[in-house]
């Protein structure tokens, strides 16, 4: 069978729906529905955006509902993730799929969405490029198995869905855990009462660094970078950008060291710990890192560990917020114990971290069982 031949044409999600909308949206006092595009799982995002926001040409977002699947068209290209009355908003790298009146009863979206992932995935891939057309989606032909059968094999798996769901509990607790603020008490201290910037610098991010920009330069066959934004989850990033020049200047990159984002905006003052890597950022958060000439030795996860709130506490407070960079550096200071207790701090917030990944890995296992084709 054809794709239109069961499913309705795709919405689309809104053009010209930029950081600027969303973060101003951000301040209508109104309902925060979550946004996404062209990630590869659709679950849970960090991006929020105001139900009554506009895009950048003055229109009212669309927001979507209703049971249906989404489907990513750039970035992650035919990812799929079944929705039933959840709200949400899309902007154009991914689009929602509903089913036709006539087809009820024939199949099952939710069955679609995983078992069909695969096939869409293979079909967005293509002389490097990971980008998916309508016309490619609407061209092709499927095949799926009886309703019932259908639902039997739903049925079979439903088990292990809701141990995954039982999962997915404990790991929101593990985050809550390790996103509070860690104590230790330290014997032997390298300083005390130590301006930051004596040992810490930060590099800004790129203006014009933009999921378009992304998008477009994906055919360089350029080194690339990983492209780090607000959002500190992993499935939230925004993918991977080859070294280009936007907006008349060299792409700004941080490699060979560890690092720690801050975010500039929305969830301001929020940190993550970058280990060595090849990265690049928007302007919408910044990259610490220790000074060569640092007369102290510092672990950065220590550092967003034990200073969290110091972090906090430069953020404006408001839904919109924004982390002041110039106040962070000019008026903190930070008590720094020995390297060796410093790490005693880290290990305490690994062991959680451990536990979050053993989850992780039970996921993407699933992940991989139903992305099997089923004979």
């Amino acid at each position: 069978m054809k794709f239109l031949d069961v499913f309705n044409e795709i919405d689309k999600g809104d053009y010209a729906l930029t950081d600027e909308e969303v973060y101003a949206s951000l301040q209508n006092g109104d309902e925060l529905i979550p946004l996404y595009g062209g990630n590869r799982d659709h679950r849970t995002t960090e991006r929020k955006i105001s139900i009554s926001a506009k895009t950048k040409k003055g229109i009212p977002i669309t927001v979507f509902s209703g049971e249906g699947i989404i489907i990513s068209l750039d970035g992650s290209a035919g990812s799929m993730t079944y929705k039933n009355g959840e709200k949400f908003a899309l902007n154009h790298h991914a689009g929602f799929i509903t089913l036709r009146k006539e087809a009820i009863g024939k199949v099952n979206l939710e069955y679609f969405s995983i078992f069909l992932q695969k096939f869409y995935r293979e079909m967005g891939v293509s002389d490097g490029s990971k980008t998916l057309s309508l016309t490619q989606i609407y061209a092709e032909e499927f095949t799926l198995p009886d309703w019932k059968v259908q639902n039997n094999i739903l049925r079979s798996l439903r088990a292990v869905k809701d141990k995954l769901n039982v999962l997915e509990i404990l790991k929101k607790e593990y985050d809550s855990l390790a996103k509070k603020e860690l104590t230790l008490d330290y014997q032997e201290y390298q300083g005390k009462a130590i301006d930051i910037s004596t040992c810490i610098d930060y590099m800004s991010g790129n203006a014009g660094l933009t999921e378009e920009c992304i998008y477009q330069t994906l055919q360089n066959n350029a080194e690339h970078y990983q492209v780090l934004s607000s959002a500190t989850e992993d499935n939230t990033m925004m993918g991977e950008i080859p070294m280009c020049v936007i907006n008349n200047r060299k792409l700004k990159v941080f490699e060979g060291k560890e690092g720690l984002l801050v975010t500039r905006n929305g969830k301001a003052g929020n940190t993550k710990y970058l280990s060595k890597g090849k990265y690049t950022i928007n302007d919408h958060a910044y990259i610490l890192y220790v000074r060569e000439d640092s007369p102290f030795t510092i672990n950065l996860q220590w550092l967003s560990l034990q200073y969290k709130q110091d972090f906090l506490s430069y953020a404006s407070n408001s839904d919109n917020g924004t982390w002041n960079m110039t106040g962070f550096f000019s008026h903190t200071k930070i008590d720094i114990p020995a390297y060796s207790e410093q790490l005693l701090l880290v290990r305490k917030y690994q062991i959680l971290q451990r536990r979050i990944e053993a989850i992780k890995r039970i996921e993407d296992a699933y992940a991989k069982l139903v992305a099997k084709e089923i004979a």
